[in-house]
């Protein structure tokens, strides 16, 4: 019979910037408040209450939409109101619209540059699409797409909260962010976000295959995925419980494969978004992008170079992070650090890839003024890309390259600030917690460790 749900804290009582926000409503709770059985809710409470909230986040997301929802995609008129969306766009520009299904498209045609899972989600919604014009067309697709991320976000909240479930109101991080407002609806990747996290929490309940499963799914529809299984595989290695993750690694490889393939058979269209990743030159957000924007842009084979090693880089301060002396960090602490160098490195950062750090910020715990810090810079970092794709129409409207620069290397200061604040709360924590996503090496002793002193 399972355990009965334990009550929580109040999250005014761990978080001073909650503490302070809640004097709106009567101030924090009292350090005499009866908080124990009977008085304080359990996890799923929490959970149903942020999940239900979170679909007024995403509603904001569409009225930010609103401009073009109204009078269509339309460049560069899109860009001058901030309401670009890849959903719309790439749907009718790669002939998703037309019913034609994707990567089988006809010698010459536009690629479909998505990685399977995202691609094929793209087609299914759009065959829910009525008949009609391209402007009514976008509507309805993007509408569809709202309903989606809104089931996708509340799941997202659920399961985020279901990971933790001593601290649920942690997934207030995923439900509230103002990041959801802004790049919520631009592409698919809460689709992969979403699969990624069930896919921890399926790891941390040691349902090994069901994880690798979905871990695989994750990783087809976006590679940062990819970094979740490199953060399990070091804390792995440290516990000795290699047999588990090799079952992990192999299940998502496998499951990567297996939803590939049938479209490789058919032609090689499946792979067109990696090898426009491997051949590309930097593009928007990326710090390797700044030299081209002071006139000396840097080949496409050394930004392909770089990013590799960003993702070694990555790697190599998840092995030091994962395997160093004292308390063993968290599977979220190591993945954020991973992730944040494969982001900040990359040959593109677009607004929507720092989605991928939602669901980790909350797993670890992070406080709501270095939350509030990182995403007002990406709200900043938001509007000044679009204003500087735009000013490539029209130069004397938009954001000058120069002035542009200034805001990628903001964004990707920000993304390196979150991660040094979970490298050094990691540090700061003492040995008795537990790592509620660990799974099978939960309770492990060490078995590898690595001395840097």
């Amino acid at each position: 019979m399972p355990a009965p749900a334990q009550p929580v804290a109040p999250p005014s009582r761990n978080d001073p910037l909650v503490a302070t926000a809640s004097e709106v409503v009567g101030g924090p709770v009292g350090r005499y408040a009866a908080t124990g059985p009977g008085h304080s809710r359990p996890w799923p409470w929490v959970a149903s209450l942020l999940a239900g909230l979170s679909s007024f986040v995403v509603a904001l997301g569409v009225a930010q939409k609103a401009h073009c929802l109204k009078v269509g995609w339309n460049s560069p008129d899109q860009f001058w109101h901030a309401c670009y969306s890849d959903l719309p766009v790439t749907w009718q520009s790669s002939g998703l619209s037309g019913g034609v299904a994707p990567y089988l498209g006809a010698a010459g045609a536009r690629v479909l540059d998505q990685p399977v899972v995202s691609g094929l989600a793209m087609w299914l919604v759009g065959l829910a699409v009525p008949d009609g014009g391209g402007r009514a067309q976008q509507q309805w697709y993007l509408g569809l797409w709202a309903g989606v991320i809104a089931l996708l976000v509340a799941m997202l909240v659920w399961v985020t909260a279901a990971s933790v479930r001593g601290t649920p109101w942690n997934a207030a991080h995923v439900a509230f962010s103002p990041l959801l407002v802004l790049v919520a609806l631009v592409s698919t990747d809460l689709l992969g976000v979403a699969l990624a996290s069930v896919a921890l929490l399926a790891w941390s309940r040691r349902h090994v295959p069901a994880a690798g499963v979905l871990l695989g799914l994750a990783v087809a529809t976006r590679s940062y995925a990819l970094v979740l299984l490199l953060a399990i595989g070091l804390l792995a290695l440290r516990s000795g419980r290699l047999r588990a993750f090799a079952t992990l690694a192999v299940t998502t490889l496998a499951t990567v494969l297996v939803v590939t393939l049938p479209w490789l058979l058919s032609g090689d269209g499946v792979l067109g978004a990696y090898r426009a990743w491997w051949s590309a030159a930097a593009s928007y957000g990326s710090p390797w992008m700044v030299p081209a924007l002071f006139g000396h842009a840097l080949p496409g084979g050394l930004v392909t170079t770089l990013a590799v090693l960003g993702w070694v880089a990555a790697l190599v301060a998840g092995a030091v992070l994962a395997l160093s002396p004292g308390r063993r960090p968290t599977v979220a602490e190591v993945a954020l650090v991973m992730l944040a160098i494969v982001l900040v490195t990359g040959a593109a950062l677009p607004p929507q890839a720092s989605l991928w750090l939602l669901p980790l910020i909350a797993l670890v715990g992070l406080r709501w003024r270095d939350h509030l810090m990182w995403a007002g810079v990406e709200a900043a970092s938001f509007v000044a890309v679009w204003l500087y794709i735009a000013g490539l129409t029209t130069p004397d409207r938009g954001l000058p390259g120069r002035t542009y620069v200034v805001f990628v290397l903001a964004r990707v200061a920000a993304i390196l600030y979150l991660a040094v604040r979970v490298w050094l709360g990691a540090a700061r924590r003492g040995p008795v917690e537990a790592d509620e996503l660990a799974g099978p090496m939960r309770g492990a002793p060490d078995r590898v460790l690595v001395r840097l002193d």
